[in-house]
């Protein structure tokens, strides 16, 4: 089976996290796949500048996770937890929408279990 690694990032903004809508409705945090020679970090940098053109502070893992996108292939990932450092929202393509959100509302939203997983670690109090 083939692999591969991907990363994404739980942008904060002083008490709030940056959300974004996918094509379907769904939430996602911005992130991609490590490009062949590319640190984790420098992946995560580069996706996060061509999903929302921000600037960002990579801090600590929060946690793993992995899911096959196709037959035979599996991609193995790592999320982090990131600090808005510059810039204005520009979302690319991949994504319709976004807001920042407390983290009240995140409680609320409906996020992938591996992503409820990385907001619990962050924050021992949220609860899903």
């Amino acid at each position: 089976m083939d692999t591969g690694t991907g990363v994404k990032g739980i942008i904060r903004k002083e008490d709030r996290f940056l959300v974004l809508v996918k094509h379907d409705g769904s939430f996602d945090l911005p992130g991609g796949r490590v490009e062949e020679g590319e640190s984790i970090k420098a992946a995560l940098h580069r996706e996060i500048h061509e999903e929302t053109g921000l600037k960002v502070d990579i801090k600590e893992t929060v946690g793993k996770w992995s899911f096959p996108p196709k037959p035979n292939f599996v991609v193995n990932g790592i999320t982090f937890a990131c600090i808005y450092l510059k810039g204005t929202v520009e979302l690319c393509d991949e994504h319709t929408n976004y807001f920042w959100a407390g983290i009240d509302k995140i409680q609320r939203l409906t996020f992938s279990r591996e992503i409820q997983r990385h907001f619990k670690y962050m924050y021992p109090s949220y609860c899903k």
